[in-house]
């Protein structure tokens, strides 16, 4: 069978055709490799909803496992490592998929070429579609996402990262939520980022989680994350960034003063946990 490689994007919006490329296969049917990139999936918090994200972050883990126990003979094909499914990586069910599936992610379509499937192959490939290819370009203000993933670094010894919350932790949650930053000393503590810059709609999404909690942790400490939208670019977003400034119940924190969120876990002896 011929060696082929293909691109895993996300798309951002259906309708125009709008991807981020994420990752590469390399593969010959039988053996495959497969990488994507941390950078490029970290841009996705500020483009698409969480529950896109996750279902990305899932298919992406699924295409590793489908790698680590492929079976070429079985019949049944699906890249989604699900219970009870034969798994398999080929090129017309790449192709397949390269046509049918562009909803969230998408595989491009497969080239074949004269080569064997090895890691040196596979890294000179990666550099050059993936890591070498043009970012979605950001504003001059401070990409909240980069700055995001750099602070979860410094404070994972105080806080939980990404937190999913259900029923389970607290009985009077309506839905499951998600919170950047969750620990405990007397009280609960939880910090949210929030990107306003992006569709009005995603952010009432990630309010309605930190609305959630905020209600439930009533004597807690809570940290709003964000920084100013452009105005006139983002008229509805700049609104709600005026009148969240004027909530009373948690601390607006702007992202060039995100250090009081760490200095006050650690005066506070903040630990993470529930």
């Amino acid at each position: 069978m011929n060696t082929f490689y293909s691109i895993l994007s996300a798309v951002i919006n259906p309708a125009s055709g709008e991807k981020i490329s994420l990752g590469l296969l390399l593969s010959d049917g039988n053996t495959s490799l497969f990488d994507y990139s941390d950078s490029r999936f970290s841009l996705l918090n500020s483009l698409i909803d969480k529950e896109s994200k996750k279902f990305i972050r899932h298919y992406l883990k699924s295409i590793e496992n489908v790698i680590a126990k492929i079976d070429v003979n079985q019949e049944q094909m699906t890249i989604l490592d699900e219970v009870g499914k034969n798994m398999i990586i080929n090129e017309p069910y790449i192709s397949y998929m390269s046509v049918y599936n562009q909803n969230v992610v998408s595989f491009s379509k497969p080239v074949t070429i004269d080569v064997a499937v090895e890691e040196k192959i596979f890294t000179t490939l990666f550099s050059k579609f993936i890591d070498e290819e043009t970012l979605v370009k950001s504003n001059t203000k401070t990409n909240i996402q980069i700055l995001k993933n750099d602070f979860f670094s410094k404070v994972k010894t105080h806080y939980l990262i990404e937190k999913e919350l259900t029923s389970k932790d607290f009985p009077d949650l309506l839905l499951p939520v998600s919170i950047d930053l969750f620990g405990k000393n007397e009280n609960y503590v939880i910090a949210q980022f929030f990107e306003l810059e992006k569709n009005i709609n995603y952010i009432k999404n990630d309010y309605f989680d930190f609305f959630q909690l905020d209600k439930i942790l009533k004597s807690g400490k809570k940290f709003f994350i964000t920084q100013e939208p452009e105005k006139t670019k983002y008229q509805q977003q700049h609104y709600f960034w005026e009148q969240i400034r004027k909530q009373i119940g948690y601390t607006y924190i702007d992202i060039s003063e995100i250090d009081i969120v760490s200095e006050y876990a650690v005066e506070h002896c903040v630990k993470p946990i529930i």
